[in-house]
Formats: C-alpha cells, sequence, structure tokens
C-alpha cells in the first residue's frame, strides 16, 4: 500500500501511473476506493460539524437556526446515508455550510473516487477481453493467489516462461490504458 493519501496521489498521477497503480493494487482496489471514500464522509461530517459549532453570533451563544427538538442520532444516520449514496453516483455531495474552499477540496476529491471507479472498471473490464492463457496467467498474478512457480507447474511450462508472459501482458496492459485514461483531471488536486 501507498503510504500517505491514495486518492491524492491517484488524483495527481498521469494516465499511465495510474493505470500502474490500479495493476499494484488490483486485488484490493476496490477496498482502497471505499476506504477513500470513508474518509471523505468522515472529513466532510467533521467540516460540517466545525462550521456548526463555529456559527455564533458576537457574544459567543448559538444562534437557534430550528425550532422544535432535534433527533441528533436520527439527523447523524440520515447525513451518512445520503453522503454515501452521493459518493456512490457521480453526484457531487451537498456541501450547504462548508466554506468555499474545503468545498472545492472535498469535490476534487469526490471526481478522483469517481475517476477510481471508472478506471478500475474499464481495466477489470479489460481483462477479461484477453486470450484465456493471459487470464489464466495474469488473474492469479493480480489477486496474489499464485506466484510465478506454482503457474509454471500448472501450467507445464518454465518459471521463465511464467515471468516473460507476465511482463508482456503488464506492458500491453499499461500502454492500453495510458492511451485511454485522460491526462489529468481538469482543476486536479
Amino acid at each position: 500500500m501507498i503510504k500517505g493519501n491514495f486518492c491524492k496521489t491517484y488524483g495527481e498521477a498521469t494516465a499511465r501511473d495510474r493505470a500502474e497503480l490500479i495493476y499494484s493494487h488490483y486485488s484490493s482496489f476496490l477496498g482502497i476506493i471505499e476506504d477513500c471514500k470513508a474518509r471523505l464522509i468522515y472529513e466532510i461530517k467533521a467540516e460540517k460539524e466545525y462550521c456548526r459549532s463555529h456559527h455564533k453570533d458576537d457574544l459567543g451563544v448559538r444562534v437557534q437556526t430550528s425550532i422544535g427538538t432535534s433527533d441528533t442520532t436520527g439527523d447523524e444516520a440520515i447525513l451518512n446515508v445520503t453522503l454515501a449514496e452521493q459518493l456512490d453516483s457521480d453526484k457531487l455531495p451537498n456541501l450547504k455550510g462548508i466554506d468555499l474552499e474545503a468545498q472545492e477540496q472535498f469535490r476534487a476529491r469526490h471526481r478522483v473516487i469517481v475517476m477510481m471507479r471508472d478506471e478500475y472498471t474499464a481495466f477489470d473490464k479489460h481483462l477479461y477481453s484477453l486470450s484465456a492463457d493471459e487470464q489464466k496467467i495474469i488473474f492469479p498474478v493480480l489477486k496474489h493467489t499464485k506466484d510465478y512457480y506454482q503457474i509454471a507447474q500448472e501450467e507445464n511450462i518454465t518459471v521463465e516462461t511464467v515471468r516473460k508472459r507476465v511482463s508482456r501482458t503488464h506492458k500491453n496492459i499499461i500502454e492500453h490504458f495510458g492511451e485511454i485514461f485522460i491526462e489529468r483531471l481538469q482543476g486536479g488536486m
């Protein structure tokens, strides 16, 4: 796993580097996307809470913005579900009540998460367009279920042949996606 912020690294990477990131982290990439999404939800909620708690008048007393009782647990649950649904779709999350600079940062990260999901989907579908022989070798390598020696034994070929085939398939995949992925996000991170 990459140390630091994967979402930022992905958002700043070139098309070729993003293809390499997907290739290198294929077996856990969906989990990485979910982690990026969970972090974004947490940070949006924290920023909303910070802005809400600092919305006070000159005397330091919070101005009541609603009348009646509130259900903070229910409101929190609704916010969690709403943010998760918005991040699962291509819709931008509701960032009302957050300052403009933070809103733009959150929107940029949302665009990266959408791009990660879309590019992973394209990458995954492309793997199924490979020949059956290529799939037999590349899937166990990407999913880390077998090493070169195990694949060589199952396929009755040498370890060196497995290495060459994996290398050739890897090169072809990266070249393919280096050409079709957009180079950089507009207004990126």
